[in-house]
C-alpha cells in the first residue's frame, strides 16, 4: 500500500466517524448517515482499488479511470445542484404565501417612511 493510499484511508476514516458523531447528536437523519457513509466507504474501496476504476471505464468506453470518476462526480454534482435549486424555489413560494396570508389574515398596514433629511 502506498503512503498516499494509507492518508487518503485515514482521512475517509476521520470524515466516517464525524458522520457516525452527527448521527449520535441527532444532527443528520439515519437516511443520511446511511448515505454518507455509503459514499465514504466506496471511496475507500477505490482508495484501495485503484485499478477497478480503470476496469470499468474501459467497458464503458472511457480511456482513464479517473476520467470516469470525473464525469460522475460532475454528473452527480449537477443533479444535486438541479434538486436544490427545486428546493429553493419551492420553498420561496411556500414563505411568500405564508407571507402574503399572514398580512391579509392581520391587514397590516405598511409603515410610513420617516422623510429624509435634505442637504442644502
Amino acid at each position: 500500500m502506498t503512503p498516499i493510499q494509507i492518508i487518503l484511508l485515514i482521512i475517509i476514516g476521520t470524515v466516517v466517524a464525524k458522520t457516525a458523531q452527527k448521527y449520535a447528536k441527532r444532527a443528520i437523519t439515519v437516511r443520511e448517515f446511511f448515505l454518507w457513509a455509503a459514499f465514504w466507504l466506496f471511496g475507500a474501496v477505490l482508495v484501495v482499488f485503484p485499478n477497478a476504476t480503470q476496469t470499468v471505464a474501459n467497458f464503458v468506453g472511457i480511456g482513464r479511470g479517473v476520467d470516469l470518476l470525473i464525469y460522475g462526480a460532475l454528473i452527480i454534482l449537477f443533479v444535486t445542484v438541479f434538486f436544490a435549486l427545486v428546493r429553493v424555489e419551492r420553498l420561496e413560494r411556500d414563505v411568500t404565501y405564508i407571507v402574503r396570508h399572514l398580512a391579509l389574515k392581520k391587514k397590516v398596514q405598511p409603515q410610513p417612511t420617516p422623510p429624509k433629511n435634505e442637504v442644502l
